[in-house]
């Protein structure tokens, strides 16, 4: 590891996201099936979340920008 680099925060579950967001799992699944929130696929069954990418979708619902 380098000096003086904060390591990024580790990536969330479909779950952690959900709560963090107060939907439910299956929305989350809905916007990732949708192509509406970037994931990262561990395995076919296994998806992370970037923390980063997760506060750029709020983001731009905030902003008005998209919907769903």
């Amino acid at each position: 590891m380098t000096v003086g680099r904060t390591p990024p925060p580790p990536l969330l579950s479909v779950d952690q996201a959900a709560r963090r967001l107060g939907v439910s799992r299956r929305t989350v699944q809905a916007w990732v099936s949708g192509s509406k929130l970037a994931v990262i696929r561990l395995s076919p069954r296994c998806l992370r979340i970037d923390p980063a990418d997760l506060a750029a979708f709020v983001e731009a619902r905030r902003q008005g920008g998209l919907t769903g």
